[in-house]
């Protein structure tokens, strides 16, 4: 009796065997001759045995499978479903393969599986240039699930959800990319063209260096690109605040990434603005410090310096502040029409003070004091705003400032000048 089970056993083995084998070669000959729906039928009549076949049938099964739904996904046959499936049954495939130390299919795989990540990222284009912001984050985590080498795919997974307010999904992605310590900062490679003598990008160094010894171009640089982690924890901490609620959560965040990156001051500059956006500007003010103690030529850390100490109603230090700022960069225009205006608006005060005066012998001599003393700030004014302009000649703002403090100063002809070069730009 033994006997005769240890055969029908056998019986049934060489049945189950025999049917994998019929149905895995049809569905091959099926792709072979473009005919993906049939291919997709025998590939689905085996799916239930599949976990118990042999090595060499599963490998193909998951090979199979995984280019029948590229195929069907090529055809728009429920195309993200079937990438999805495409991308997992190439997935399991490449680390079956691994395990057995067997590469039968792994050669094969690997370009497609490259092609579809190309595929992917077409269609998370034409989503994101319908601004379906949700279909292109999905596709390009998906890309980066098929490819986690490649982390750029992951931040823009992040950057679409972010764009699209699926904050939930963008969060997600950005915690993740932080756990990476993902900075995507990449080199660029440059050289200046000697027929043009412009600056020109190459997409590899082998490739600028090859045209510097060809002569075509010469002087080779490379630049590091700007690192993408703070945007990263600026994104992570604005979710928790503004749309979880989370201050505790959004600083731990900073706090974690200025851990890992101490010298990265744009990391302290973020953990600044959450405290900002909490109206604690006071701590905001000790961050730009501890910038400047790092860097002394931060001009945008002395720049917010200004700000809030112009909010604060601290006028010499925020003019302190924007000068320095000036002397560092000369044409940052938002410290130098800041600094203008500390001038003006003390100006204000003072015309304020004289619109309170009687008419008395003593209230007209304090009348031409003050008086005296607003054309004094004005002029400080208009002295920023000079120095100014020769950096930004063109700027709207500025001309328009200067216009205006030319016809109280009675300086006539600067004032036609002005006007003019405001006509000539439109305004």
């Amino acid at each position: 009796m033994k006997k005769t089970i240890s055969i029908f056993a056998a019986l049934l083995i060489t049945a189950f065997t025999f049917a994998q084998k019929k149905e895995l070669r049809a569905a091959e000959k099926a792709l072979k001759k473009g005919n993906t729906v049939e291919a997709k039928t025998a590939i689905t009549s085996v799916e239930s045995m599949i976990d118990g076949a042999d090595a060499k049938y599963k490998a193909q099964y998951y090979f199979l499978k995984g280019k029948t739904y590229f195929e069907l996904a090529k055809k728009g046959m429920d195309a993200e479903n079937s990438y999805k499936t495409a991308s997992d049954n190439f997935k399991k495939l490449l680390e079956f393969e691994k395990e057995q130390k067997k590469f039968k299919y792994t050669q094969e795989t690997k370009p497609l599986m490259q092609e579809m990540v190309s595929k992917l990222v077409d269609n998370a284009i034409t989503a994101q240039k319908a601004k379906d912001y949700k279909k292109a984050a999905d596709i390009l985590y998906m890309t980066y699930k098929m490819d986690t080498s490649n982390k750029d795919y992951l931040y823009f997974a992040a950057s679409n959800s972010i764009t699209g307010k699926n904050f939930d999904d963008a969060l997600k992605y950005y915690e993740e990319l932080k756990d990476l310590n993902y900075t995507g900062v990449k080199t660029q490679y440059y050289a200046i063209n000697v027929s043009t003598g412009k600056k020109e990008s190459f997409p590899e160094k082998t490739v600028r260096d090859f045209s510097v010894r060809g002569g075509t171009h010469k002087d080779a640089t490379q630049e590091e690109t700007k690192s993408r982690l703070p945007e990263i924890i600026k994104n992570i901490s604005w979710i928790y605040s503004n749309h979880i609620g989370d201050n505790e959560k959004a600083l731990v965040a900073v706090d974690e990434a200025i851990a890992a990156n101490p010298n990265d001051a744009s990391l302290l500059l973020a953990k600044g603005k959450i405290y900002y956006d909490q109206g604690k500007k006071d701590k905001f003010k000790e961050i730009m410090q501890e910038i400047i103690t790092k860097n002394p030529n931060d001009a945008d850390s002395h720049y917010n310096i200004g700000v809030i100490s112009a909010e604060n109603g601290e006028v010499e230090e925020a003019r302190k502040a924007y000068i320095r700022v000036l002397k560092i960069d000369p044409g940052y225009t938002n410290a130098g029409i800041n600094l203008s205006k500390t001038y003006i608006d003390e100006a204000a005060d003072v015309v304020d003070k004289m619109n309170q005066l009687g008419n008395s012998s003593a209230d007209n001599k304090k009348f031409d004091e003050l008086q005296a003393k607003q054309t004094e700030l004005y002029r400080e004014s208009l002295k920023v705003l000079e120095a100014l302009s020769i950096k930004i000649p063109d700027n709207v703002q500025i001309l328009k400032q200067l216009k205006g403090l030319y016809s109280f100063l009675g300086e006539d002809d600067k004032m036609k000048a002005v006007k003019a070069k405001l006509v000539e730009l439109g305004q």
